[in-house]
């Protein structure tokens, strides 16, 4: 309704654990509304009942609030939801809806009448079909929507501001994932373990450093899904950084997703071999296509776990990306640290790996980490000249990667002098 389109910026702060769980259960009663007045009609005793549900749900989720749907992700209040798979798969019926509507916000000012939200429903069923300009002249008491720039369905993924798109698209890969660490023993879904790689490169295509900060700063726990998607990201941007072939790359992202999926689960940590072996289960238990790329990739990805199953025959050294993927696999065994009640930072994690790089890990493979992800990574933990303690946020302007922007107590500082790094505790002493 507002005649210039705003654009959108998520906020970093989020919604409450309620707060949230309210906003899905609304997702999920605008959803059925929707479905039943699109069979139904508005006048149906269901649709009516629905209405009735909706209501109280707008109510429950507490006014004021607003809804954005932005493509594959919808959030309350600027907020991602964490949905689950039924919801996620809810959400974008009704996404695509309000994109064919034009808009990409819903906000509930006051708790609707039902009679209004049947109306809303009517034209939200309507773009289901395809696009429409139903909603140009309605007026909902309670209800109003706008348009964000940038965040329809047939918009480029450049279009959106880069935190949001590489929040979004973290958040979804780590969802998934965690569905997929928790089948153990069910054949892997070779689909969805495709589609995270893939999120994972338009990612870093989009933004690399803002990948980074998503994953490392986000205040979500590191969940077995979190950490298998930090070893696959990285193989994905240590590999593309070197030139390699898309197909060898994806491959060996995919691999590596497999082994974090199975191998990092809460409470009990695989070897990188072991690992490989419950890996190899899954993925052999659905059948190899016989022809076409998918064949192509799906036997890549077998003979790098395959590879590392068998390590004894290289003779305790990897071959190929496999040192890569041994190299970050390792990082993320360590992420928890000694004292088991802090979370290490990447640069935590590094400084450990290089003290014993000659005896443990291929210094070859770490060299070429850290030229990707800088000497201070986001989330490392640093201190300034004047004693401050803050994190860092992403590169400086100035180009000196001790010179890093550093976030401190909610504030945005560029250091004027080199930071030091500052230990975290736990963190190894060799």
């Amino acid at each position: 309704m507002n005649p210039a389109p705003p654009t959108f910026e998520a906020t970093q702060s989020g919604v409450g654990e309620s707060d949230s769980s309210a906003s899905i259960a609304l997702l999920e009663r605008l959803f059925v509304l929707t479905k039943t007045v699109g069979t139904l009609g508005t006048a149906h005793p269901s649709a009516l009942e629905n209405a009735a549900s909706a209501r109280e749900a707008v109510l429950l989720a507490r006014t004021p609030l607003s809804l954005q749907f932005v493509r594959e992700a919808t959030f309350r209040d600027r907020a991602l939801l964490p949905l689950d798979l039924e919801g996620f798969q809810r959400s974008q019926v009704l996404s695509r809806a309000v994109s064919h509507c034009g808009v990409h916000e819903l906000s509930f000012d006051t708790v609707p009448e039902s009679a209004a939200l049947l109306q809303l429903a009517q034209v939200l069923a309507r773009g289901v079909q395809g696009p429409t300009d139903w909603l140009e002249s309605l007026r909902l008491p309670g209800i109003s929507w706008r348009e964000i720039a940038g965040a329809g369905w047939g918009a480029e993924s450049r279009a959106i501001d880069p935190d949001l798109f590489a929040v979004t698209q973290l958040a979804l890969a780590i969802a998934e994932t965690d569905r997929l660490a928790s089948e153990s023993t069910a054949p892997w879904r070779w689909t969805e373990g495709v589609g995270v790689v893939r999120r994972l490169e338009r990612a870093l295509e989009v933004d690399g450093a803002a990948a980074d900060r998503a994953l490392e700063l986000a205040p979500a726990p590191w969940s077995p899904g979190r950490r298998a998607v930090a070893v696959a990201m990285r193989v994905v941007a240590v590999l593309r950084e070197m030139g390699s072939l898309a197909g060898t790359t994806r491959a060996a992202g995919h691999a590596a997703l497999v082994l974090g999926a199975c191998g990092l689960a809460e409470g009990r940590t695989l070897s990188l071999e072991e690992a490989a072996g419950a890996g190899l289960k899954r993925l052999l238990a659905t059948s190899l296509e016989s022809a076409g790329g998918a064949a192509r990739h799906r036997i890549r990805v077998c003979a790098l776990l395959n590879a590392v199953h068998r390590r004894t025959a290289f003779h305790g050294r990897w071959v190929g990306a496999i040192g890569l993927i041994d190299v970050l696999y390792a990082l993320e065994t360590r992420r928890q640290g000694e004292e088991r009640l802090v979370q290490l930072s990447l640069a935590d994690l590094l400084a450990g790996a290089l003290a014993e790089s000659e005896t443990r890990f291929d210094p070859r493979w770490l060299r070429a980490l850290v030229a990707t992800v800088g000497e201070l990574p986001p989330g490392a933990r640093v201190r300034l000249a004047d004693g401050r303690v803050g994190v860092v946020f992403e590169p400086g302007p100035s180009g000196d990667p001790w010179r890093p922007i550093v976030l401190i107590q909610g504030q945005m500082v560029e250091p004027q002098q080199p930071v030091r790094l500052q230990a975290a505790v736990g963190v190894a002493r060799k």
